[in-house]
Parts: structure tokens; C-alpha cells; sequence
């Protein structure tokens, strides 16, 4: 038979050295989180801003083809309010296919007035807009439409300054 003049020693850890090891663990981490908050809110800030950028270039890049391929002198614009109408005659991209007629709508928002939206016919193009006046129409021969857009997102803002040349036939 085995004796040993320590018992205690040989079953494992105390409760005062678990208590220690938990608080050096938590101290460590709660410094840890302080070091990591600053890199992970801008992660959120940059992802935030690349969404605002890409809604308003896609918005901006759909005006642009249907504004460059109008007939000249079928482009109009109308104030409605804080927004716009914008209408124009598209031409078929082939000779065969029947011109379209397009009407573009910047107009507040139904749920957050300050807010606007901008849709083509029925299809919604872009939210959150907090500046649309009337597209600029330089006439005649209506060959230049100066467009501006602002848009909010969570307190990122982003304005939009975009020229489009209409493609003569």
C-alpha cells in the first residue's frame, strides 16, 4: 500500500486558483475586444458604404443608357415637389423594334417622407435619396442632361454628379 504525506496536493486544482484563472481569462479578453471594436465597426462603416455606392452607380448607370439611346428632343422634365418626372423616347436598338417610352420617378418616400425613392415605370432603381432636383435638360437640340442624386444611408451620405451625352442617330 501506497501512503502519502500530502493527499490534497495530488487531486487537482483549488477553487481560489480556478477563480484566478477565470479572471486573468476575462481580463484578457475584455482587452482583447477593446483592440478588435475599432476594426470590426469599420468593416460595417465600409460594407455600408459600398451598398450606398453601388445602389446609386446602378441607378445612375441605368438613367445613362436610356437617356443616351432617346430621341433628341424627346427628353421632358417635370418638378413634382422635392423630386422630378423625367420622360423620353427611347430608340429601338435595332431599326426593326418599335421606340419605348420611359418615364423615370423621384418622389419622397410613403414610409419616411424625408427619404425619396427613384423608379422607372414600376421598377424601383434606388432608396434612401435625400436630394433629387429636376435633371438639367441643355435644349435645343436636347444632346446633354445633367443629373443629380444624393443618397442617405444610416448617416453615410453620398452625392451623385453625372452629365449624359445623348447619342445623336
Amino acid at each position: 500500500m501506497m501512503s502519502s504525506k500530502h493527499p490534497f496536493f495530488c487531486r487537482g486544482f483549488t477553487l481560489i486558483e480556478m477563480i484566478i484563472a477565470i479572471t486573468v481569462l476575462g481580463i484578457l479578453s475584455a482587452s482583447t475586444a477593446v483592440f478588435l471594436r475599432g476594426p470590426i465597426a469599420s468593416y460595417f462603416d465600409t460594407e455600408r458604404r459600398a451598398s450606398l455606392s453601388d445602389a446609386g452607380e446602378l441607378a445612375l448607370a441605368k438613367l445613362t443608357q436610356d437617356v443616351s439611346r432617346a430621341n433628341p428632343g424627346s427628353i421632358t422634365s417635370t418638378p413634382l415637389g422635392a423630386g422630378f418626372s423625367l420622360n423620353l423616347v427611347r430608340r429601338p436598338a435595332t431599326g426593326s423594334l418599335p421606340t419605348q417610352s420611359i418615364t423615370y420617378v423621384c418622389s419622397p418616400n410613403s414610409v419616411n417622407p424625408a427619404l425619396g425613392t427613384l423608379k422607372r415605370g414600376t421598377d424601383l432603381l434606388a432608396t434612401n435619396l435625400i436630394l433629387c432636383p429636376p435633371p438639367f435638360v441643355s435644349g435645343p437640340p436636347q444632346n446633354l442632361v445633367t443629373l443629380v442624386l444624393g443618397f442617405d444611408n444610416a448617416g453615410d451620405r453620398l452625392t451623385l454628379y453625372h452629365a449624359i451625352r445623348v447619342d445623336l442617330p
